[in-house]
Order: structure tokens, then C-alpha cells, then sequence
């Protein structure tokens, strides 16, 4: 290196700390993996390390409305189907959910409801394109309490990362509190339960007993099964999910129903009506005035139907169609046609495949390994030829 040079004194100042920057703003995406989608989570982010709910931890915080009302979600005490989804694969890391307290995330107020929920190893999810994000959907129970904030937080241990221990016949890792030194966390928006007549408190309720229905016994590496019976020891373990609903099929019934709700098939609809009045979900909108109107008809067309209504005043049109749906609507003098949006459906991943077509499951941590980054390969490449030029400058310059 020629004397009096050094790497420092060829970089402007000012863009050194941007360099040293590089390489964690290059490879921060890399960090997703999990998150809620029904109840919406209260961050959109994948990549929440911290538990349980990352910087938006015990914020109960509400969403004014246009009249500056607090919106909140009330559910009851049974069956509710809920919804997450994984942005980066991580063969065999399975996913536990967990009731809030009252206005608190503190996980000592915390309720296990569902525990070793098995992960989906079917799939390879590109964290830059949500529509091919792997959905989960299940069935959980809502004990039956009085809260009026709480919330589901959903913990996602990556046993793919700790080798041996999460084989079989390995020691696992626990968590929360415990070995597993890579955990991925997501919690919803908060909501309203509102309990029967024999309720009590969400801060006088002691946790039950998780299910006595729900296996013990999932597959591990290679097809073996792992032992999936303690609560909160965690090792490889997968299973299969319906490609069509996405459910967990090795499961009794009551997992895999649509117990309704605001997560099922009817819920989801109705948070998406669709109607002249809901400006937020209208597309395009043109607006023509005519001297006079005779005579006039509201139109709304849709794959499933289309209905014609003549009007003379007024009018208010509602789909609530998965198919997008044109709505004319006539107000005095003034004819608007509308181009609706329709309301979101879960998209169907691809499946990887082995050679009789099977949906393939229980890999080996070596094939974890080499896939559990490909999302981020791109990234990773180009922070490596960044650091290699600087060492380049440095020796030679």
C-alpha cells in the first residue's frame, strides 16, 4: 500500500458510515420469517425478534375511525379460526400461540393456548412477493373470559438452526426463557372478549391445560418421528397442510373447521363489502352530470350474478363477491360508476414436490441449510463483493 494512504483516506468522510451501514441494510430483509395475518398484526413486520410483540410491546393502543371513535374487534369465549403466515422457510420450525393479558404482554400473565404447531414444509416462500407468503390456518379455543384488550402473540422457534439438538433424538432447545436463541414473534391487534354469564376476569383466570386431543408425536428428520409432547421444548417438527385450505389435516376436526369469526370465510367477506359508501375500497370513480334523467338503473356485474334495479333516486349498491364488481350509481342528476376492489383471499403457494409428487417433508438439517437463506442469496452476494473491493482498496491502493 502506498505510505501515507489508507482506506481512510481515499473514502470521504461522510460516506463512511454509510459502508459501515452496508452490509446491515443489505442483509436486514433477511431477518423475516412469520407474522399474524387474521387478526391483523399489530406491526406488518416478518422479522420481529424481541418478544412477544417486538418495539409494540403492551401497546394496546386503538384506531380512530373518521369520527375519532376507537375501533375495536369483540370476539367470544370457543372455537376461532385465526390465520398466520411465513415469509422465509425454516424446515421443521414449528409455531406456539398464546392468549395476552388484560391490557399487558407480559408473558408471566400469558396463556399458552395451542403449543408445537407443526410447520409446513411444502413450500418455498419469496419474502419479496407476499402472494406466495405459505398460510396457516387453525382453529384455537377462547377461554371464557371478560378482557378488554387482549391480544394473540404467535412465537416461531427456529430449531433448524440449532443442528443435532433438534433431531429426533436430540435435546431440543426451549423457549420463551430459554435456549432457542433464534425466535421470530408477531402479535395482533388488540380485541374485545366478551365472556357468557359464568365469566370471570382475564386477570382472575388461570391458565388451563392445553388440549388433550392435539399430537404428541410429529415428524422429524427425514420422516422420523420426534417427540413433541413437553410444552415449550422444541425440536424439528413438520406435518402436512391442506393445499386447498390450508389447514392442518393430521389433526381431529375441530382444528381444521371454520368455527366462523372474523377470520372465517364469512368474517373475511364482510370486512371487505363492498359498497358505493366505502370510498377506501373504490378503485376508480367517474362522475358524469346530464340535464335530465328520465329514466335510470343501478348495475352491478360479477362473475357469479348480475342484477339490474331500476331506480328513480338515489341509490346504494353492495357486493360482497370475490370477483371485482363495476356498481353505477344514480343520485339526482349525477350518474357515478365505480370499479370495486375485491375483498383479499388467502393466495395458494406452490409445493415443492419429491419424485412420486408428495409434498416434501422432515428434510434433513443439511437441506435446511441450504435453503433456509435463498430468499436472501441476492443480498448476501452483494454485501460479500462490497466487503471484498474494500479489502482490495485496502491492500493495494
Amino acid at each position: 500500500m502506498t505510505p501515507g494512504l489508507s482506506l481512510l483516506s481515499i473514502v470521504p468522510a461522510a460516506l463512511l458510515p454509510l459502508l459501515l451501514l452496508l452490509p446491515q441494510i443489505l442483509l436486514s430483509p433477511c431477518r423475516a420469517h412469520s407474522r399474524w395475518k387474521c387478526p391483523p398484526p399489530r406491526s406488518p413486520s416478518t422479522g420481529i425478534k424481541t418478544g412477544p410483540c417486538g418495539s409494540e410491546t403492551n401497546d394496546f393502543s386503538l384506531s380512530p375511525n373518521d369520527n375519532g371513535d376507537e375501533l375495536i374487534t369483540e370476539i367470544y369465549p370457543g372455537p376461532l379460526r385465526v390465520i398466520f403466515e411465513e415469509s422465509i422457510h425454516h424446515t421443521g420450525a414449528p409455531f406456539r400461540i398464546s392468549l395476552s393479558g388484560d391490557g399487558t404482554d407480559d408473558l408471566d400473565a400469558s396463556c399458552v393456548l395451542l403449543d408445537h404447531i407443526p410447520h409446513n414444509d411444502c413450500c418455498r416462500p419469496s419474502l419479496y412477493d407476499e402472494s406466495t407468503y405459505t398460510p396457516y390456518v387453525i382453529t384455537i379455543n377462547i377461554p371464557n373470559v371478560n378482557c378488554e384488550r387482549c391480544s394473540l402473540q404467535l412465537a416461531n422457534p427456529m430449531t433448524d438452526k440449532i443442528g443435532g439438538d433438534g433431531s429426533p433424538t436430540g435435546i431440543g432447545c426451549t423457549d420463551p426463557f430459554g435456549t432457542c436463541f433464534s425466535v421470530y414473534h408477531s402479535c395482533t391487534r388488540p380485541f374485545r372478549i366478551l365472556g357468557n354469564g359464568e365469566a370471570v376476569s382475564r386477570s382472575d383466570y388461570q391458565c388451563e391445560r392445553l388440549p388433550g386431543n392435539w399430537p404428541e408425536v410429529w415428524e422429524g428428520d427425514n420422516g422420523v418421528g420426534v417427540d413433541a409432547s413437553v410444552p415449550g421444548l422444541y425440536r424439528r417438527e413438520s406435518s402436512i397442510w391442506s393445499v386447498v385450505d390450508f389447514t392442518l389435516t393430521a389433526v381431529p376436526g375441530d382444528y381444521a373447521k371454520d368455527a366462523g369469526g372474523i377470520c372465517g370465510d364469512e368474517g373475511l367477506k364482510q370486512q371487505y363489502t363492498q359498497s358505493t359508501t366505502l370510498s377506501s375500497n373504490i378503485e376508480t370513480t367517474t362522475t358524469v352530470t346530464k340535464a335530465s334523467i328520465t329514466s335510470t338503473a343501478a348495475t352491478i356485474s360479477t362473475e357469479e350474478s348480475t342484477t339490474t334495479t331500476l331506480v328513480n333516486e338515489s341509490t346504494t349498491t353492495t357486493t360482497t363477491s370475490n370477483q371485482s364488481a363495476t356498481v353505477t350509481s344514480i343520485s339526482g342528476n349525477s350518474i357515478t360508476t365505480s370499479t370495486l376492489l375485491p375483498y383479499p383471499t388467502l393466495s395458494q403457494p406452490t409445493p415443492s414436490l419429491d419424485q412420486n409428487s408428495n409434498p416434501i417433508i422432515g428434510q434433513t438439517t443439511m437441506q435446511s441449510s441450504a435453503c433456509q437463506y435463498c430468499s436472501c442469496w441476492t443480498c448476501i452476494t452483494f454485501a460479500l463483493t462490497i466487503f471484498t473491493s474494500m479489502m482490495y482498496l485496502q491492500m493495494y491502493i
